[in-house]
């Protein structure tokens, strides 16, 4: 009988204990967050005269507070066209959080562009990604219009357990230790023989 008792006073303790220690060990990955925008534009028929014509393409860097640090540049930045003479790159230069770079619009008079894609580095490990207004993965616009710059940090975060959390466990399994240790006797009780 005593047996039984023991088991069940020992099954309680380890069973909270086992569900503290495993919410401590759940891993999230970081949620991906909006970086930028990236947009194609064309530049009117009036602005011909001014050397102002053809398609543009302008990107811009809105990391200004990222996970609560300052933002990252835009760097290695490339605009990747398909034109109707074939593939075609712009270099951007590197662009700081809170700016933005357009590309020159005399790269592109007369010349007919099909799509276009954009290749960057954000200067932490993660994947960079272009969405549309729904929020659905796109490799390229395909005309006039802008995609947002979407970044995911490819690390496992590992979320830090609240103290409070820690110091009630741990009370816990001490007292339920206490309560578990065999009872000594009074030395002041001692039978005599």
């Amino acid at each position: 009988m005593t047996n039984k008792k023991n088991k069940k006073n020992i099954a309680a303790p380890v069973a909270s204990t086992l569900a503290v220690l495993g919410s401590l060990m759940i891993h999230t990955t970081a949620q991906a967050i909006t970086i930028g925008v990236f947009t194609w534009d064309q530049y009117p028929e009036e602005q011909c005269s001014a050397q102002l014509c053809g398609p543009f393409f302008s990107v811009e860097n809105d990391s200004n507070f990222f996970l609560g640090e300052p933002g990252a540049s835009f760097s290695n930045v490339s605009v990747d066209l398909l034109t109707d003479g074939g593939a075609l790159s712009l270099p951007l230069p590197d662009i700081l959080a809170g700016d933005a770079s357009q590309s020159s619009p005399f790269d592109l008079a007369g010349v007919t562009v099909l799509s276009a894609g954009l290749s960057l580095s954000f200067g932490l490990p993660g994947s960079i990604q272009l969405l549309d207004d729904g929020g659905n993965v796109v490799s390229a616009l395909t005309g006039l219009g802008s995609l947002l710059i979407d970044y995911s940090a490819s690390v496992v975060q590992v979320p830090e357990p609240p103290l409070p959390l820690l110091l009630v466990s741990g009370l816990v399994l001490l007292a339920y230790q206490r309560r578990l240790r065999p009872k000594s006797r009074h030395p002041d009780r001692v039978l005599a023989a």
